[in-house]
């Protein structure tokens, strides 16, 4: 499959990144996360880990369906921009912003 051929060569998210894209996806069903791409980002390496840790061969059947998405994730993850500000306890502000690559939505695969 060309469309994920970055991803293979991408290292995979070692255990405390897991846990903060886990914490992202908890924030996003409870409300807290609103920036779509870093949702998206968390859920595709979620994905990623729960294929490798299960063994699922990646060619054939749900392996190749969640090949796929992880590789659809990670292109919405760098497509769409936000600046999110926050503020903590003692009244500090951090901004961070996810700048926008591309317009265009990934292709769809023509084997589906």
């Amino acid at each position: 499959m060309a469309d994920n051929d970055d991803d293979k060569n991408s290292p995979k998210p070692s255990n405390s990144e897991l846990m903060a894209s886990a914490k992202v996806m908890s924030e996003a069903v409870t409300g807290q996360e609103t920036d779509m791409g870093k949702i998206a980002g968390a859920a595709a390496d979620v994905l990623d880990a729960a294929a490798a840790y299960g063994v699922i061969d990646e060619t054939q059947g749900i392996g190749k369906l969640a090949d796929q998405a992880e590789g659809y994730l990670h292109k919405y993850e760098t497509t769409h921009s936000t600046t999110v500000t926050k503020t903590d306890a003692s009244g500090n502000q951090t901004s961070e912003t996810t700048t926008t690559t591309s317009t265009t939505a990934p292709a769809d695969d023509a084997d589906k």
